[in-house]
């Protein structure tokens, strides 16, 4: 106790670098703090599964020349298969769990009170075998794992999904209870518990209905909705089931992709990679993952750096308690052990602090967290990591600073002379944490700049098609959105406003919904086949939109079958130099003669991560295939209003009973680039935090060096020094040191943006500005954040500061 009465004592003497102490570690601590839950959780996915090293996921690898295309899906009929042969050819192979997506537009649930509540658009449901549930080590509530799934017609819930149809009902009472899925009526045999650590194996309700007759002997189709599932033997060759699968496969359409020259095959992912691995479905980037704890560490290095420089600039003024301590027989190891507890304690109230801070990031900046994050618990583990952090931090941050004091002379201590620096070549050390504060800080301002500029770059981009003042809107696809009715009476409606310019249904310009299809097209040469992504408009698309047409008419109606569009990129993959040269040409599409009647100018399909590639584009009557309407508005703002008044009551006399959800198609652009957004605002309120953590070290250190140089101020002032002489006098010092750091963060700062602009197929070009303006922005804050103390001391009354104590 009568420690922590010194520690909160010394504390008191020096409020102003105390908070700036404990504020410092609080941000770092913090920041560390949510890093770990994120990195915890996302490297936990999968590890407490039983024999996690034996299973894999089944996936499709395609081998084109020397490129290999992987692709997370299977053909449906790959998984019966494997189950059906399991022990008469594959050895090695102990299960196989197939499982395949499935939709539904309406599900029912009857309640014992006659109300029946419907749920729409319900995800994370799936066709399984009983093998599954041997696979997945489920705790059953209620039903039996031996018998799951054998009949058509029914279903398992997981406790979370059971809860939500059935919110009064003991879980357990729900065998036999019914549930209707479209005009399916399936029969609950069993409830299961959620699993209660990250599993890529997410799904919430398990069902047994008969397969689609389009899907059951479907070898051509490999579809993202099916997925395979094996666990091996303990001494089981994931190589066999390779073969064993790519022999089937090739077995039954192999010859068809032989002819394109595609060499079909499959890998296997291991569970213990799975949330990692790239070419699986809703993966993690291991590489952010790294990211984040990389600026976790520099924050948290910057928190601790602050702390030094603060503590041993204070050495000289604490020298007289030092040296009167060691008079009274204080040994050298009772010093640092005292000065050890103080660290300690101020770390303890920069961990009090910190908590606030991490509950307003997870409040503010929720959709930055995995979406299940707290569905586990983590306090154990983030205990252990909060107190290993402290420990940690404390002796980092007090080795130095007890070295410091373990130096200082009695007799010179008590004659108030400074104490001894520890220095490399002359340089002191404090100086260079300063100088590496400034370098992180330096980077990170760099990094936000460029990252803005690339982005903004993105958005403004001529993409070869205009999206301003153009509004989309999704058509409805269920039945009790009457999706039956023609969109066509819906654009018949809109066109008769003057404050719409044009209506045209069709696939979005530039969007991540892909659809692909084969053309052929025989030469002097040969065959020749080119994959390419396509477009299924409607008359006058291109007049919405602003595209440019090179040579030929755009479509009509009496195209449907007969005619198509290409694009530059196209044409060259044809073999053409010109557009006209490839205009009236005829391709094969789908089996059937197709004429090239215009050649469009290339247009972005994806983001501007990706190149311009080939495309094609068809007209079609199908409202299903068409997907959305695309309204331009007139071109002036004020009439938005009431065109958007005039859809609204158009859309509900055709479509009454579906939403009416309109989105600004530039909008819609942005949200490609969401994932860089967001990774740009990381690195944005990285930069603000570094700036924070450098400058309050600034202004510590400044606070001191005005207070140590009181009475060298009030000599100046009295010959003659102005108030911005004696400013430029006790900043400069640390100006040069920013300088310096500026001068080795900016080739740093070249190389980190350089890499992450590689991932742009379209990108800016660096500019000596982008690393000048930065700089000189810098400066311009760090000497605003040491101004208010030095003017303070130049415009103090020399006769005070002079006056003897």
């Amino acid at each position: 106790m009568k420690g922590l009465k010194l520690i909160l004592r010394q504390w008191g003497r020096n409020r102003l670098f105390t908070l700036l102490n404990i504020i410092g570690l609080a941000i770092g601590i913090s920041a560390s703090w949510i890093v770990f839950r994120i990195v915890n959780y996302e490297f936990s996915f999968n590890q407490n599964h039983p024999d996690k090293e034996r299973i894999y996921k089944l996936y499709s690898a395609f081998k084109e020349g020397e490129n290999i295309h992987r692709f997370d899906g299977t053909p449906y009929p790959l998984g019966t298969y494997l189950g059906a042969n399991l022990k008469k050819d594959l050895t090695g192979l102990e299960l196989v769990a197939p499982i395949a997506n499935r939709s539904f537009e309406s599900i029912k649930v009857k309640r014992s009170d006659n109300e029946t509540l419907e749920f729409n658009e319900q995800d994370k449901i799936v066709a399984a075998t009983t093998d599954y549930f041997k696979l997945v080590p489920y705790k059953w509530i209620v039903g039996n794992p031996n018998t799951a799934l054998k009949n058509n017609n029914e279903v398992i819930l997981t406790g979370s999904r059971a809860k939500q149809y059935f919110p009064d009902a003991d879980l357990k009472s729900l065998l036999g209870k019914t549930i209707q899925y479209d005009d399916q009526l399936l029969t609950v045999t069993g409830v299961v518990a959620d699993l209660d650590y990250p599993s890529s194996f997410v799904d919430k309700e398990f069902i047994r209905v008969k397969p689609n007759p389009q899907e059951a002997d479907n070898w051509e189709n490999s579809s993202s909705n099916f997925h395979v599932y094996v666990k091996l033997t303990e001494n089981g060759s994931p190589a066999q089931v390779i073969r064993t699968a790519t022999k089937k496969f090739n077995e039954m359409v192999g010859d068809k992709f032989k002819q394109y020259s595609i060499m079909a095959g499959y890998e296997l992912a291991p569970l213990t990679g799975l949330h990692f691995n790239k070419f699986v479905l809703n993966s993690s980037d291991k590489q952010v993952m790294f990211g984040l704890i990389g600026i976790a560490a520099f924050l948290l290095i910057l928190a601790g750096i602050n702390y030094i420089n603060l503590t041993t600039a204070r050495v000289p003024a604490r020298a007289r308690e030092i040296g009167i301590r060691k008079t009274l027989g204080e040994q050298p190891r009772q010093l640092t052990l005292s000065f050890i507890k103080e660290t300690f304690f101020t770390c303890l109230f920069g961990l009090l602090f910190s908590w606030p801070l991490v509950k307003i990031f997870e409040l503010t900046f929720s959709s930055y967290l995995p979406e299940n994050i707290n569905a586990y618990s983590d306090g154990l583990s983030v205990f252990i990591f909060l107190l290993g952090l402290i420990i940690l931090l404390t002796l980092i941050s007090s080795l130095y600073p007890a070295y410091l004091i373990n130096k200082v002379h009695v007799v010179e201590a008590i004659k108030i002379h400074a104490a001894d620096k520890i220095s490399f070549g002359g340089i002191s050390l404090r100086k260079i944490l300063i100088v590496f504060q400034f370098v992180i800080a330096q980077a990170f301002v760099v990094l936000t700049v460029i990252m803005g500029l690339q982005l903004q770059h993105a958005l403004n981009s001529d993409v070869g098609f205009q999206d301003d003042a153009v509004i989309t809107l999704k058509l409805p696809y269920k039945k009790a959105e009457d999706s039956g009715k023609s969109p066509f009476l819906l654009k018949e409606l809109l066109q008769k406003y003057p404050e719409i310019d044009q209506v045209s249904l069709g696939h979005l310009p530039m969007n991540n919904d892909q659809w692909g299809n084969n053309i052929m097209m025989q030469s002097d040469t040969g065959q020749i086949l080119v994959n390419m992504p396509f477009k299924y408009i409607e008359e006058n698309y291109l007049d919405v939109f602003k595209m440019k047409l090179l040579a030929g008419r755009p479509l009509k109606l009496s195209d449907t079958t007969s005619g198509i569009l290409i694009n530059q990129k196209a044409i060259s993959k044809f073999g053409f130099k010109t557009p006209v040269e490839a205009l009236g040409k005829t391709v094969t599409v789908n089996d059937r003669p197709t004429t090239i009647v215009g050649i469009l100018a290339d247009f972005h399909n994806f983001n501007l991560h990706a190149p311009l590639e080939p495309l094609a584009m068809q007209i079609s009557t199908d409202k299903g295939t068409l997907q959305n309407i695309n309204i331009k508005l007139n071109g002036d703002p004020k009439k938005w209003h009431q065109a958007i008044a005039s859809i609204k009551t158009e859309w509900k006399n055709v479509y009454p009973n579906a939403p009416f959800t309109y989105q600004f198609y530039d909008q819609r652009i942005k949200d490609l680039y969401e994932k860089d957004y967001r990774f740009y605002k990381i690195i944005n309120l990285s930069t603000s935090i570094t700036i924070l953590l450098s400058c309050l070290g600034l202004i510590g250190l400044v606070t001191l060096t005005t207070h140590q140089r009181t009475k060298e101020i009030g000599i100046r002032k009295i010959l003659g020094s102005t108030v911005s002489g004696i400013v430029l006098l006790l900043s400069k010092d640390y100006i040069k040191l920013i300088v310096i750091s500026i001068l080795i963060a900016t080739p740093i700062a070249w190389l980190a943006i350089d890499k992450w602009l590689t991932d742009f197929a379209f990108k800016i070009e660096l500019s000596w500005w982008m690393f000048i303006l930065p700089a000189i922005v810098t400066i311009g804050v760090a000497f605003l954040a040491m101004s208010y103390q030095s003017v303070s001391a130049a415009r103090a009354n020399p006769v005070d500061s002079l006056r003897d104590e």
